[in-house]
């Protein structure tokens, strides 16, 4: 197996901060490398010393020369004064430039047949032409644009007029569409739609090249990881396997270590003991004086880290377990003269619920957020408020946090009631420590701008959270502590979030837009995609009834047995085809791409009939 990447010893700081001290690791041909840790620890440092963009202190980095990098950033688009497709069109230029050069060489051919030297060289050429997409890769294009959430009219839009998180996305497309053999992502599900997530873990999982990527999205890792590379106290720790397999093995090597750990502290205390005990006895001084040596020369196992790591949080708010606190009834909401977002919202919160609201950008969550906030009205409907609540409020804007005053400065301005020992002590919940309380707000990274949002969110005891996208730019262990903390806290909380696995720990309900229409699900992300397609095929299948008449037509009955065979025979067969998408053979052929895509279409319309009725029958 060809090695891509190979660490050796490598050491690496700055004068006034060490990051990596002697880590070694090799990254194989097809690898799934996952680089995680807390903020700061040194994963984006490494994956700019695997780039080139830093330079070692010690060590070897060593690169295969024969291999093309890929990295996600915005420096990958060209001119942004380039439409989308345009810019897309560059991936492909020097294919373009040999399909005109072939057409030359045909009308060549066709003049004079019998060139064999032509004729040659002609084969080689269109060979190339086709493995590299000549033929499909507007194809290709648009398939890669529209996956990414981009509309066929925004095409011709120069990329200039698009949000940076728009940006991010294109340069997201021009990427995957470059196929490099080492591609480099650092926190690739920010600024993606959960759908398109989703869809990229697909599309990454049959990727033939290499992937060497920054998370702190459990389910992504999970979903790709073929190893993990933990990064922590200037060491790395390596797993081979995906973010379950981590969990169990770190634990596995915490309890081995802890194990060692105690047997020399015995051993040591016992030397110990008998080294103070015969010191002064003539007889064992030689004794004395071997166990010395064998103490000054022992290898002392560090105590490995576990429990106290854990980030301490705790939200405080009034219980109303079971008692109504909001109801959206029939609610449609957007901005006046424009179509409603969504219509038709309809929800009843009760206290201590966890209502996550999902689904892709520009479809209304946050917009439903401020409804209830009461900064928006809605456009029909109605929001009742069974009881009066102290709300607290974080939005994505409140990152913004600016300034030359330092952490501590800011909290004392806000809280003037407490001290700094106590700023101090509460900071220190949050994983802040020492010079952390120093540090100017400018200074402060995205984690810890959220981190000092939480911190102060806590102090003012709200009732009802509404949180919006709360865990972007937190680190794993961090977001485990929200976890914890918000399940203990008291009160009620609505909140945003694309993070599968955040949701999945926290909601009790889920609220999900799409297509301008919302579906309320009473459980967590987890049963609700078992039950999103019946979901949505019952929706639409209310509506049909509230404006079709109802025509009476015979048809064979088969047996409720027979109809859930059927149901999973042709469940297994659309998987089996969404898989073939991803086959070489298939999406290097547009003809077969259509060809599946058309069975795909005509078998889920099947299937919806036959769950439909199924449905019917319970």
């Amino acid at each position: 197996m060809q090695t891509i990447l190979s660490v050796q010893d490598l050491v690496f700081g700055f004068p006034t901060q060490n990051i990596f001290d002697g880590i070694s690791f090799n990254v194989y041909e097809k690898d799934r490398l996952a680089i995680i840790g807390a903020n700061g620890t040194g994963k984006s440092t490494l994956l700019k010393l695997i780039l080139g963009k830093e330079k070692p202190n010690k060590g070897v980095l060593a690169l295969s020369k024969s291999i093309s990098i890929g990295y996600l950033s915005q420096e990958v688009i060209t001119d942004i004064n380039n439409t989308l497709y345009e810019e897309a069109l560059l991936v492909f230029d020097n294919v373009i430039k040999l399909g005109k050069e072939l057409e030359k060489m045909e009308i060549a051919l066709a003049n004079n047949p019998s060139d064999i030297s032509l004729m040659n060289e002609y084969g080689k050429k269109q060979h190339y032409y086709e493995i590299n997409h000549g033929y499909d890769y507007q194809y290709l294009i648009e398939m890669m644009l529209s996956k990414f959430g981009f509309s066929k009219e925004e095409f011709s839009r120069p990329i200039s007029s698009f949000s940076g998180g728009e940006k991010t996305k294109m340069s997201f497309v021009k990427l995957l569409l470059t196929r490099p053999d080492l591609l480099i992502l650092d926190e690739p599900t920010n600024h993606l739609d959960l759908s398109t997530i989703e869809w990229l873990e697909n599309y990454l999982q049959s990727y033939e090249g290499t992937l060497v990527f920054v998370s702190h999205d459990k389910y992504f890792i999970n979903s790709l990881a073929t190893k993990i590379i933990e990064v922590e106290d200037y060491h790395i720790e390596t797993y081979k396997g995906n973010y379950d397999y981590y969990v169990k093995e770190k634990q596995t090597r915490y309890e081995s270590q802890l194990k060692a750990f105690n047997v020399q502290q015995r051993e040591i205390a016992r030397m110990q003991r008998f080294i103070e005990f015969y010191r002064y006895k003539p007889r064992f001084v030689s004794r004395v004086h071997d166990r010395e040596k064998k103490l000054e020369h022992m290898k002392k196992i560090d105590k490995p880290k576990g429990e106290e790591r854990t980030i301490n949080i705790s939200f405080k708010g009034e219980a109303l377990e079971g008692k109504k606190v909001i109801g959206l009834e029939n609610l449609s909401i957007g901005y006046a003269n424009d179509n409603p977002l969504i219509t038709g919202i309809n929800a009843l919160v009760f206290g201590k619920d966890r209502l996550a609201i999902m689904g892709d950008n520009g479809t209304g969550k946050t917009t439903l957020l401020n409804c209830i906030l009461g900064n928006i009205k809605p456009l029909d409907g109605n929001i009742v408020r069974y009881r009066s609540c102290k709300i607290g409020y974080i939005d994505q804007h409140h990152l913004d946090i600016k300034g030359k005053e330092t952490m501590t400065e800011n909290m004392l301005e806000e809280f003037p009631l407490m001290g700094e020992k106590e700023i101090y002590n509460h900071l220190g919940k949050f994983n802040f420590h020492d010079d952390d309380f120093f540090k100017q707000l400018d200074m402060l990274s995205g984690g810890e701008k959220m981190r000092l949002l939480l911190a102060k969110i806590i102090l003012r005891e709200y009732d009802l959270l509404l949180l919006d996208e709360p865990t972007n730019h937190l680190d794993l262990l961090t977001k485990q502590a929200l976890v914890r903390a918000l399940d203990d806290y008291e009160g009620t909380i609505i909140f945003v979030s694309h993070d599968r696995f955040f949701v999945d720990e926290i909601a009790n309900k889920v609220l999900y837009f799409t297509s301008h229409q919302s579906f309320y699900h009473d459980g967590n992300y987890e049963t609700f995609k078992e039950k999103e397609q019946q979901l949505f095929i019952l929706d639409d299948k209310k509506k049909e009834n509230e404006v079709a008449p109802k025509i009476k037509e015979k048809k064979q009955y088969i047996s409720t047995s027979k109809l859930e065979d059927k149901i999973e025979r042709i469940e297994r067969k659309i998987k089996e085809l969404k898989e073939s998408q991803f086959e070489e053979e298939n999406y290097l052929d547009l003809k077969k791409m259509k060809a599946i895509e058309e069975e795909i279409i005509s078998l889920t319309n099947e299937l919806e009939k036959l769950e439909i009725e199924y449905l019917s029958r319970q």
